[in-house]
């Protein structure tokens, strides 16, 4: 909190020593001088119900729980944690945790997270129920750009819920997207805070990492945060297009959470992909994804594929996935140009690139650097003229290269991995048919007003 730059006071309160970090400490939150708004408890497990106690004595309104040993350990922890929520209640404090990791809000610069790396700044609040998974969507996050403006770790979510989280995320101007990992949720619970959100004018797009999917899953759960969670195989549908995705694997809520905080949905939610790759086994795998993930790969009408023979090798193919057939290798801009024809076309929603965009100045010539970043610049161009979705897919991900830092400036996502390229193309989508599903049912005088 204090290397975090947060502008209020801070009180240490430690009953055996007198100083810590240069700063002198206090032998109870009684004696500290001035009002405390929030009180983070770190103390071991049998002082907490003192502590708690001194906060009731103090005025203090907040309380972050980090302590573990309540809910997640059996019927009485669960019992003992219960009726300290309820004392709190009396009172009108609200808690979050218990057996959390704290918490960062980044407007208010106060991290009493633990941690003092540098968090990465973006556009995404999360809400997660693990704190080494938000530790894990933070590593993610520094190696591909797109930070967070919150992390709210809620343990066990035993008074402030996941719900609340998002709720307050919707409200906060700097967040546009919210991503979290939770244990245990009813879907109409979620289906009735997006319709909440939607009517308020605050929809926030949310993908969650919803755990539970075996009985291993929901058993391990129980033991994590004492979550009574109920068996949700990958196959359940429920959230679809509920204003909600549901990811299935960790590796996907970063990146799909990038994609819907950085692009626009696919128009009314549609789901035909032109695919665009420069090489043919890259286009098999990416139509392959394509279809996996729910979406479409139609032949493109005739006059869309004359338009693109035009600027290919004779030996390309045009139809859908399009293989370029060496037409980057002559000129990394045609991915831009190729592009360009496809968004116009009224029967495409989304578009995506697969091969090797950015490692042509590598694999052939440094003379080719300023044709792909000219080409990154230009696919930025095309989603804001369009407003249809462009993600590319480069085995130069982990790469730094410059066309990719363009693309990133441009708000254009990239991806190592075809199959999770494809998951966030079909997150675009799913959102997409929320939206407008929520504008065919609304009152006219609200439809006017969007």
């Amino acid at each position: 909190m204090i290397e975090g730059g947060f502008a209020g006071e801070v009180y240490l309160i430690n009953p055996t020593v007198s100083e810590i970090l240069g700063r002198p400490t206090y032998p109870s939150l009684r004696d500290v001088p001035g009002q405390v708004d929030l009180a983070v408890i770190a103390t071991s497990f049998p002082h907490v119900p003192s502590s708690i106690e001194d906060c009731i004595a103090k005025g203090v309104k907040g309380i972050v729980l980090i302590t573990a040993g309540f809910s997640e350990t059996g019927p009485e922890g669960r019992a003992l944690e219960q009726d300290l929520v309820a004392r709190c209640r009396e009172h009108g404090i609200r808690i979050v945790g218990s057996n959390c990791m704290g918490l960062y809000v980044r407007r208010s610069k106060l991290n009493a997270l633990g941690m003092v790396f540098p968090l990465p700044e973006g556009p995404i609040g999360l809400v997660s129920q693990s704190g080494n998974l938000g530790m894990y969507f933070y590593a993610q996050a520094h190696l591909d750009g797109c930070g967070f403006t919150t992390f709210l770790s809620v343990g066990n979510s035993v008074d402030v819920s996941f719900p609340e989280c998002m709720q307050y995320l919707a409200d906060d101007p700097e967040t546009s997207v919210i991503a979290g990992y939770v244990e245990s949720i009813e879907e109409e619970t979620l289906r009735q805070v997006t319709r909440d959100m939607h009517a308020r004018g605050h929809y926030k797009p949310a993908v969650i990492l919803l755990s539970g999917a075996t009985e291993v899953g929901v058993r391990a759960s129980l033991a994590h945060t004492g979550s009574q969670a109920r068996v949700r195989p990958d196959s359940d549908t429920s959230l679809f297009a509920s204003g909600v995705v549901r990811v299935l694997r960790s590796d996907e809520l970063f990146p799909v959470a990038q994609a819907l905080a950085l692009q626009p949905t696919t128009p009314q939610g549609g789901r035909r992909i032109a695919i665009i790759g420069d090489g043919g086994g890259s286009s098999v795998a990416s139509g392959d994804a394509v279809i996996r993930a729910g979406l479409e790969v139609p032949v493109l009408k005739a006059e869309t594929q004359a338009a693109l023979r035009a600027l290919m090798p004779s030996r390309a193919t045009s139809t859908n996935p399009v293989d370029v057939a060496g037409a980057a290798d002559e000129d990394p801009l045609s991915f831009a140009h190729l592009a360009e024809v496809c968004v116009k076309d009224p029967d495409v929603d989304g578009v995506i690139i697969t091969g090797l965009f950015g490692g042509y100045r590598w694999l052939l010539s440094e003379d080719f650097g300023p044709r792909e970043e000219a080409a990154a610049r230009a696919l930025g161009d095309l989603v804001r003229q369009y407003g249809k979705p462009i993600l590319v897919q480069t085995i130069y991900a982990r790469h730094d290269i410059p066309a990719l830092r363009i693309l990133r400036e441009e708000g254009v996502p990239y991806y190592e991995s075809v199959e999770i390229t494809c998951r966030a193309m079909a997150a675009l989508s799913e959102v997409g048919q929320f939206l407008a599903r929520q504008e065919s049912t609304a009152p006219a005088s609200q439809a006017s007003i969007r």
